[in-house]
């Protein structure tokens, strides 16, 4: 014999959690810091760039509280567009009023002054939504964890 049990007992907890605005923001929240910390550690893993000694891209990507419900989660540097995507080749020229470019030589070696530089492009280094199936379930449970508190505590 097939059966279907039912339990509507705890209906009006979760009406009551789904109600409160604060829990709303604090279900953002959770899933903004979850997708973030999936970011760093996509990058720590060594999926996506080498992260530079001192800081750099790493760094700049953290996430706001926008309120009403909902979060940002951003990388703050120039060039995060350029790693997550990549370059085509393109020429780098000097700077309006300037005659040429001045490119340092790795160990010490001083410096080369070039007229312009035919970049041969990047290829992609996707970092930031990257494995998204992953960070769905993750910022998922997180938000979902969030609201089991709030039905906990009503």
């Amino acid at each position: 014999m097939s059966g279907i049990s039912l339990d509507f007992g705890s209906i009006p907890s979760v009406l009551n959690a789904l109600r409160n605005p604060a829990n709303d923001q604090l279900m953002a929240n959770a899933a903004a810091e979850s997708y973030t910390d999936d970011t760093l550690n996509w990058i720590a893993a060594g999926h996506s760039f080498t992260p530079r000694s001192g800081g750099g891209l790493e760094q700049s990507i953290s996430w706001l509280p926008l309120g009403g419900g909902r979060s940002v989660i951003y990388a703050n540097k120039d060039y995060a567009l350029y790693m997550e995507e990549g370059t085509r080749a393109h020429v780098i020229a000097p700077k309006p009023g300037r005659k040429g470019l001045k490119i340092p030589v790795g160990g010490g070696g001083g410096f080369i002054l070039r007229r312009k530089v035919n970049h041969p492009g990047t290829r992609p280094m996707p970092f930031f939504f990257a494995d998204m199936e992953a960070r769905k379930e993750h910022l998922h449970a997180s938000a979902m964890s969030v609201l089991a508190r709030a039905m906990a505590n009503a």
